[in-house]
């Protein structure tokens, strides 16, 4: 087991992302990638433009800063959704519109003087063909979609198909390959009443609100599931109108379950927020290599895609409430500790500088 580092003091630059900058505002310098300012991470230290992205590693060389963080972008910094539509969210500065999604681009030519870490947020398996290079020029790559065969990531991007042998026996692409870690999707917006809130009165059995028309195949499979469970005296809470994030909240907690499947990619926020407030994620089960999992049995319910596996789930877990209300303790104490945003920061330091 790699022994902790103290990760208390150091100074990082981040570029992209915004959540070092809003766990660790005062040591951190985020600069911009996307074409939309946002205002979501407090406020932001600049674009991330070629010049001031080498302007920031000049200043690393000299010790102003101990880690570099770079989030990938979804296309090539060439691709014309970045310079036509950026000039409309920053008209009073052309130069940031048509070149900040040059910054991570320019890490692969520019001297990196201390640790650097890429980290891929994406609802996607696969890294785009823009990045790939930062699997040489990174210590770790960190990927929140990381296919449970780590080589799939390479297809259509460094591989037309899926990786071959000579890819997957060379030495060369294992040590790439290598590089990649799990990480999960930080919480930031709950309310901190939550942490050490009483157990909430259940007035439902189970909970899910969300997007299915245009989403993932595995929500609109299990939607029959859901009336066979309702026709089966299933007490289901399934609001059809868009909740604000507190209300939200609160009316998941009153549910012993919370339908949780997979979107646009299988780890979903829904997951770590459910245990939260005391109510136990009904998950489909993961395609996904995973940071810190909820548990089956412990932290969370499992369940198989084919017919009839939602609905079987569910029913056995309802018929134990003991161990649901044990399994809704023991998940907001597991996501407190790992799927925070501080969690988050954390883990990445400590990998990345680890020795």
């Amino acid at each position: 087991m790699t022994a902790s580092v103290d990760t208390s003091q150091l100074r990082i630059l981040e570029i992209g992302g915004g959540y070092f900058k809003l766990q660790y505002p005062e040591r951190t310098t985020c600069l911009w990638t996307a074409m939309r300012p946002t205002d979501d991470f407090g406020p932001l230290d600049g674009w991330s433009t070629p010049t001031r992205v080498l302007r920031e590693l000049r200043a690393a060389g000299e010790g102003r800063y101990d880690v570099v963080v770079v989030n990938t972008l979804r296309y090539s910094p060439w691709h014309p959704r970045y310079w036509t539509r950026g000039i409309f969210y920053t008209p009073t500065d052309p130069w940031a519109s048509i070149s900040r999604q040059f910054g991570p681009a320019i890490l692969r030519y520019a001297k990196v003087p201390v640790p650097l870490v890429a980290v891929e947020m994406d609802d996607s398996f696969g890294i785009s063909k823009s990045s790939v290079f930062l699997l040489d020029k990174a210590k770790l790559f960190f990927k929140r979609e990381l296919p449970a065969d780590a080589w799939q990531v390479l297809y259509g991007s460094a591989h037309p198909h899926l990786p071959t042998l000579r890819y997957r026996r060379n030495p060369k692409w294992k040590q790439r390959i290598g590089k990649l870690r799990p990480i999960s999707l930080p919480q930031y917006r709950f309310d901190a009443k939550w942490r050490d809130a009483p157990f909430p009165e259940k007035t439902h059995d189970l909970f899910f609100v969300g997007a299915v028309d245009g989403n993932s195949t595995v929500r609109e499979a299990g939607l029959a599931e859901l009336e066979h469970l309702r026709a089966q005296g299933v007490r289901i809470d399934q609001p059809t109108e868009r909740l604000p994030y507190d209300a939200f909240m609160e009316r998941m907690s009153q549910s012993w379950l919370a339908w949780s499947p997979e979107g646009m990619g299988w780890d979903c926020y829904r997951h770590y927020e459910a245990p939260i407030v005391q109510t136990v994620p009904v998950m489909n089960n993961p395609t996904i290599l995973r940071h810190a999992p909820l548990l089956p049995g412990l932290h969370g319910v499992y369940y198989d895609i084919e017919p009839g596996g939602l609905a079987r789930a569910v029913q056995a877990a309802l018929s134990d409430k003991d161990k649901l209300r044990d399994m809704a303790l023991a998940g907001r104490s597991h996501v407190l500790t790992h799927h925070t945003l501080k969690a988050h920061c954390d883990h990445i330091l400590q990998q990345a500088m680890a020795g």
